[in-house]
């Protein structure tokens, strides 16, 4: 899968979930070294823009399987309720980033 660990997710018995989490809260304490590394591997410092580009991109391939129509309201896909997220988004439109809106448009 294109993601990256949840809060509490292990990978061989390590919580690297946690791991993950500890340096986005930590990223002013780490050396410039380890925070170029994290970068280079395209690490995702917030978890609301990493969900946010998560449900984009599922509205998206959405998008290619039922190009003639956008998700109801309650419409799941892959186990993500894609139509309140959508939903969502036009209620928060004035709260969206300039990159999210030309992400939507």
């Amino acid at each position: 899968k294109d993601r990256w660990p949840t809060q509490n997710e292990k990978y061989k018995s390590k919580n690297i979930g946690r791991w993950c989490t500890a340096q986005r809260s930590n990223k002013t304490q780490l050396t410039a070294e380890q925070t170029a590394k994290l970068d280079e591997i395209g690490f995702p410092w917030s978890v609301h823009n990493e969900r946010w580009e998560h449900c984009l991109k599922l509205l998206e391939e959405y998008r290619q399987e039922h190009k003639d129509r956008w998700p109801t309201q309650k419409e799941k896909y892959k186990s993500k309720n894609i139509g309140s997220w959508c939903v969502r988004q036009r209620a928060m439109k004035k709260q969206l980033t300039p990159e999210q809106t030309a992400k939507l448009d």
